[in-house]
């Protein structure tokens, strides 16, 4: 009986964390120097990234498409239309009139001095055509990119705190190094925003664009939807492509929704992972994509847009219709385990099912109706005192 006992424990605690450790996103990039090719069911191209992708992963495209991973092989996977968000619910609504008189105030004190932080958790990621390399350990050319977003974060009446700090090698343990340089930055400086500054491995042609006549790199959001803040992160997410597609169209190349990521986002509710332009892309574009990108900021973090209810759609894409969080689902399924567990306990401690069965009712008739005796007496007592007075 004893060995039968300390099998099902094991069993139990095995079981919650295998599901512990597979609800968590290990390899973030490719690391063959290819990238996916995402089609729609049609077989059209809607996407491209050099991310590591997974069947459940969604995204959101320039056009604000949302779609939702359904099958991979090799270098391709398909995937189904959600349906089209309307990114102007996530715009502020229109002030009243003592408000209106009140904006520029209110935004002044909003804008001016309001800190962004900055840090790479990749610091060896570079751009073939300017730096030579894809890659130098500690020396990546994203540290340029991230300090052409600081100083157009400064012209744009923000604070940057830029972060210089080495988090090499290249590899999935990353974001456990730089999880430090981020806490640090939350803790000490207390920012409105934070950023961790990518750039994406992909064709250039991804990445190119051409904004107010300039030739730039178009800048990707990702959202981890694993963390605790998965929801909340994602429409911050789209709060920041609505406004940029209002000050600068096109200049988002689209949204990635990772299912089994969290990048740290769970450290700061306005934590953002941008990939600016991809290693084909010459390093200068992808700072003037920045630049531009910065320009975005002040308006994101100056006003305050309510959550949409009911963005257009179908399923309610980027909404709470879209369902909960990564780590609503991981509780939920921890908790089926558990139970799953305590009942596998039950049946070979006793050895039959009917057996399994009659402890069950016992706890619940008995042992559980003996625990909740006291609370009822009391809550009984209480009653017959109010109602003497």
């Amino acid at each position: 009986m004893k060995s039968r006992t300390k099998l099902a424990l094991s069993f139990v605690i095995a079981l919650a964390l295998c599901i512990l450790i597979s609800s968590t996103g290990l390899a973030h990039e490719r690391r063959d120097g290819g990238y996916f090719t995402i089609v729609d069911e049609a077989g059209s191209t809607v996407y491209e990234t050099g991310r590591n992708i997974r069947v459940g992963d969604q995204f959101l495209t320039e056009q604000n498409k949302r779609y939702e991973v359904i099958t991979i092989e090799g270098d391709t996977a398909k995937a189904k239309l959600i349906g089209t968000v309307n990114l102007s619910l996530y715009l502020p609504k229109e002030d009243s009139f003592f408000v209106k008189l009140l904006r520029p105030r209110i935004a002044a004190a909003a804008e001016e001095g309001g800190k962004v932080a900055i840090y790479h958790t990749h610091s060896d990621e570079s751009y073939v055509p300017t730096d030579g390399s894809e890659s130098k350990l500690g020396a990546g050319g994203i540290y340029k990119v991230g300090a052409a977003f600081a100083e157009g974060l400064k012209k744009n009446g923000l604070t940057p705190v830029l972060s210089d700090a080495k988090h090499d090698p290249h590899d999935d343990m990353a974001y456990e190094r730089s999880r430090r340089t981020a806490l640090q930055l939350v803790k000490n400086d207390q920012p409105a925003a934070v950023f961790d500054v990518h750039r994406d491995a992909v064709p250039p042609n991804v990445y190119s664009g051409t904004i107010d006549g300039e030739q730039i790199s178009k800048v990707q959001l990702v959202v981890g939807k694993y963390g605790p803040t998965g929801k909340q992160i994602e429409d911050y997410a789209m709060k920041i492509k609505a406004t940029s597609d209002q000050k600068h169209p096109g200049l988002v190349k689209g949204i990635f929704f990772a299912k089994g990521g969290d990048y740290n986002q769970d450290l700061h509710p306005r934590s953002m992972l941008i990939e600016v332009g991809a290693h084909t892309n010459d390093r200068e574009s992808a700072e003037k994509g920045v630049a531009k990108f910065s320009d975005v900021m002040p308006a994101v973090l100056g006003n305050t847009a309510a959550t949409p209810s009911n963005p257009n759609g179908p399923t309610g894409a980027g909404t709470t219709a879209s369902g909960a969080s990564g780590s609503t689902k991981s509780i939920g399924w921890i908790l089926a385990a558990l139970v799953g567990g305590a009942a596998l306990f039950l049946i070979l401690s006793t050895g039959s099912m009917k057996e399994a069965g009659s402890k069950a009712k016992q706890f619940f008739t008995t042992e559980f109706a003996n625990f909740l005796g006291p609370l009822r007496r009391k809550k009984d007592k209480r009653d017959d005192d109010s109602d003497k007075k």
